[in-house]
């Protein structure tokens, strides 16, 4: 049996086409055709059947299942020896969406790589439903994900409860209440209201984002608001609401990144939670539970933790005024 002939099988399997399987295989397609035929040689089965249009036969189905499986135990073989062997090298697969790698993965990393120089890491983005599938193919080893499906496959793990945070600046409350802006500041000092500002310029992500989409579905019972800056970075949206172009809603990982940066006494900064019924996003790690993971995974697992457990300390005694 070669693993690399089930390989290119699943990727066929998985694109149901050989020219496209070809390309991301980075070979010809007269070779990929090559090792789907030495499998059915040496199982004397038929995989696919290819008209009218290219599709899995019944056995096709079985060895995409036994496959994964039998690719699966490999690489767990080489993760229980590279725990055996002294200074084996290894690499870790680590789902985790872009903007959350940006906050998160250079704390990750400078804990756990000085006692793990010979671990490197393939940073893998996706949002949670991209990650979750990789994960049970077996493409990542563990992900960190938001409102995680219960699985009875999975091993979760909740690190934070995040709510929205609503963030401006001084130079924005004065001109718009350029005689009361003090006491507008005061009145949020419990949290902010998303139906008393609606009316001013807000920040925050495009459509296609799981904070905007709630974002939108509160507003839909109400009233429209006005976004006058839709954006993909949640950097942007903080860099933009501190420099006054508007009411910044922003997840807290957001705003975590800038906590200790200092303060403007001329143009204060300010941070509040939203005090409207709109949810909260549960952060989990999720990795196999049907599966031993070497220890270096497990020890990667501990760090994850342990910046996770430090960020979610902070958003739970708030980003009051600073």
């Amino acid at each position: 049996m070669n693993l690399r002939s089930i390989e290119y099988f699943l990727k066929v399997a998985e694109e149901m086409n050989v020219t496209r399987a070809a390309e991301q295989l980075i070979i010809s397609q007269q070779a990929l055709s090559s090792h789907i035929k030495r499998l059915e040689d040496e199982y004397n089965v038929k995989l696919f059947e290819r008209r009218p249009t290219l599709r899995l036969t019944e056995a096709g189905m079985q060895m995409v299942f036994y496959g994964n499986q039998i690719l699966e135990a490999e690489v767990a073989l080489r993760s229980a020896f590279s725990d055996i062997t002294e200074n084996a090298k290894a690499t870790i697969r680590f789902g985790i969406s872009r903007l959350r790698s940006l906050v998160f993965f250079p704390l990750i990393w400078e804990l756990y790589q000085p006692s793990h120089t010979n671990i490197s890491i393939e940073l893998v983005d996706g949002n949670s439903n991209e990650l979750d599938d990789l994960l049970q193919h077996g493409k990542i080893d563990l992900y960190v994900g938001i409102d995680v499906p219960v699985s009875v496959s999975q091993h979760k793990t909740l690190l934070a409860t995040e709510k929205m945070q609503c963030c401006f600046s001084e130079k924005l409350m004065k001109k718009f209440y350029p005689d009361t802006y003090k006491d507008v500041i005061a009145s949020f000092a419990e949290g902010v209201d998303l139906l008393k500002i609606v009316h001013l310029p807000l920040i925050t992500l495009r459509q296609d984002n799981r904070l905007r989409e709630v974002l939108d579905r509160f507003f839909s019972h109400h009233v429209k608001p006005s976004y006058t800056i839709e954006c993909d970075e949640q950097n942007l949206i903080y860099h933009a609401a501190k420099d006054g172009m508007g009411i910044g809603i922003i997840s807290p990982f957001g705003l975590y990144r800038h906590a200790d940066d200092p303060q403007d006494e001329e143009n204060r900064f300010y941070t509040f939670s939203i005090l409207n019924d709109i949810g909260m996003n549960e952060t989990h790690l999720v990795y196999r539970s049907d599966y031993k993971l070497p220890n270096y995974v497990h020890d990667f697992i501990r760090d994850i933790k342990e910046v996770f457990g430090k960020y979610a300390e902070a958003i739970t005694k708030n980003f009051s005024v600073r």
